[in-house]
């Protein structure tokens, strides 16, 4: 049996079918003439025009059609493949290096997708994969590789898509009806092959390590979305008992889709408010549709990343704008800027440092740079004013002391003057917060209390700095674990800090979405979480289903619980006791 990490929930029983790469890494390179350059520059723009015609079909496949969302993740191919400076590039690096076109389409997508793999923030590094997804394709092309169509015939009654890693055209490449689970190396949960699997319904399991020498094709396989787990060759006991639990399953998921409309309200009648996090417009469709009570954490990042140059005030303005715009009404928390110098030198010069996690980032960065920041702050402080009175917040990221905190308000506060003076319309009644994700807030946060309107714990950095662990790093990412009792007790000790001062608290990580963490966070007093949207239906089915106050006492022993192994083995106990699990 081998452990992975379950990022689209369900079982699976089926054939394997282990899926090699085109490879980007390593292409030989080949010595072209000068009168092959041209040649070569075709070879490459007709892999172009192919690669267009693809995805352009892709987006006629009712499955792809059906969902605005994966609907959006071809479209943004389609983007990158017209991207001029990436088609330029390519046409450059021909002519500078006289290579054959194979080897500079890899080492120019390599390039881009580096620049996203090392963002800190999980979304971004999701992104370097879908830009390899694209560059495979073009290679593909460039090289009139075969697709998908024989495998599909080969699987008729299904299979396991077993791979180092995979991308969304990868995914549709097969006949998606054919995909009963897939387990792959690699991977991120926020990947854009992640949210395919789960909006297609497919489970699936990311970082499954050795899996590529333990599995082949042909194999029987069982894929345990609940518990992460991929059996190989399983007796049959094993299928037995797994036909059962899928079909359990099924059955399940129909109740959840049954409760979607209804509110989320605990069953002894406590409200807890289910948000969506996002980081572009597009991303509401998906919220609307999984009706999410609002937007717990927009992230801002998008604009800087995407660009030869900063926003100016009027484009941010406007794209916050919309945004409000769209969500009905509903409360939204707006991030300021939570990436670092090293992550923009595209727009700043060489700003790269040795840890950036711990460096020149978010808000230390916003203090350094004014100008920037203040941008930033107009714009959102003029979208705010076209919202209703309240329904704007502010978040402050990375805040680590009392001081940092004080600046960053004193910037607000002139920044609303300065919007006054001018005659521009102000926000009513914006709340201002901070993200908890540094112990040091955390263990001060009756201070912090006094200076904000609310608290939003960002429990991915919370876990990452308690515990001194990069959860990248294969080598240690054993130790990140959500449920250490460290991690436990800060955000305990934050949410009763919060309900003494009578201000709010959201919690926003990962485990916000993961039902088995549910019945924890709301024994632990939390009343609102927010999360990938997709998420929303399966929590608010656990909410809809345990009472406030039997998970505070549920929850109460494992407080005085030395590790996180005896925490989980809790808490899976009170899950099967109160029938989630």
């Amino acid at each position: 049996m081998l452990k992975g990490l379950a990022i689209s929930p369900g079982y699976a029983l089926g054939q394997v079918y282990c899926l090699r790469h085109v490879q980007l890494e390593n292409i030989e390179s080949s010595t072209i003439a000068n009168g092959e350059i041209e040649s070569e520059i075709e070879r490459f723009k007709s892999a172009i025009e192919i690669s267009r015609s693809e995805i352009s079909q892709l987006l006629e496949l009712p499955q792809i059609k059906s969902s605005l969302e994966i609907s959006n993740i071809f479209q943004a191919h389609l983007t990158l493949i017209d991207d001029p400076d990436l088609q330029k590039e390519v046409s450059k690096r021909i002519r500078e290096q006289m290579s054959d076109v194979q080897s500079i389409v890899g080492s120019v997508i390599r390039d881009y997708s580096n620049f996203f793999r090392n963002l800190p923030d999980p979304q971004f590094q999701g992104k370097a994969i879908d830009i390899m997804d694209v560059g495979k394709r073009i290679l593909k092309n460039c090289q009139k590789r075969k697709s998908s169509t024989e495998i599909n015939r080969q699987f008729d009654d299904g299979m396991i898509i077993v791979a180092e890693d995979l991308t969304p055209s990868e995914i549709v490449g097969f006949n998606p009806g054919r995909i009963r689970g897939i387990a792959i190396e690699e991977g991120t949960p926020t990947s854009h092959a992640s949210i395919l699997a789960r909006s297609l319904g497919i489970p699936a399991l990311i970082q499954v390590k050795s899996l590529m020498q333990k599995a082949h094709n042909g194999n029987y396989a069982i894929i345990d979305g609940s518990n992460g787990h991929l059996i190989i060759n399983p007796d049959e006991s094993l299928r037995l008992r797994y036909t059962s639990e899928l079909e359990s399953f099924r059955e399940r998921q129909q109740k959840v889709l049954a409760s979607l409309s209804e509110p989320s309200i605990t069953s002894d009648g406590v409200e807890v408010s289910l948000k969506a996090n996002i980081g572009q417009l597009s991303d509401l469709d998906a919220v609307n549709a999984n009706r999410a009570d609002g937007i717990g954490l927009y992230r801002t990042e998008f604009a800087y990343l995407t660009r030869r140059s900063f926003p100016t005030e009027n484009e941010l303005f406007q794209s916050y704008a919309e945004v409000i715009g769209k969500i009905n009404g509903a409360n939204i928390t707006i991030r300021t800027i939570d990436i670092g110098g090293d992550k923009i030198s595209h727009l700043m010069g060489n700003a790269m440092e040795r840890n950036p996690e711990l460096g020149w980032r978010a808000v230390r960065m916003a203090l350094d740079c004014r100008e920037i920041f203040v941008t930033q702050i107009r714009a959102i402080l003029r979208a705010a004013a076209m919202a209703k009175p309240g329904q704007v917040g502010i978040l402050f990221p990375m805040i680590s002391n009392i001081e940092e905190l004080r600046q960053i308000k004193q910037i607000l506060n002139q920044a609303h003057e300065d919007l006054i003076k001018s005659g521009e319309p102000n926000p009513e009644n914006m709340k201002i917060g901070i993200m908890v994700e540094i112990p040091s807030v955390a263990l001060l946060a009756n201070k912090f209390a006094r200076e904000v309107d609310f608290f939003a714990i960002g429990s991915n950095d919370l876990v990452q700095y308690t515990l001194a662990v990069d959860r990248t790093n294969s080598k240690v990412s054993h130790l990140y674990q959500p449920s250490n009792p460290a991690v436990i007790q800060l955000i305990a000790h934050v949410v009763k800090v919060a309900r003494q001062h009578n201000i709010k608290v959201s919690l926003c990580g990962e485990i916000a979405g993961d039902v088995r963490y549910t019945v924890l966070l709301l024994g632990l007093g939390l009343r609102e979480l927010s999360m990938n949207s997709i998420l929303i239906p399966a929590v608010k089915q656990i909410v809809r289903n345990v009472s406030f106050v039997e998970a505070e006492k549920l929850i109460e022993p494992l407080l005085h619980l030395d590790t996180s192994e005896e925490i989980e083995r809790a808490l899976d106990k009170i899950n099967v006791k109160l029938g989630l699990q």
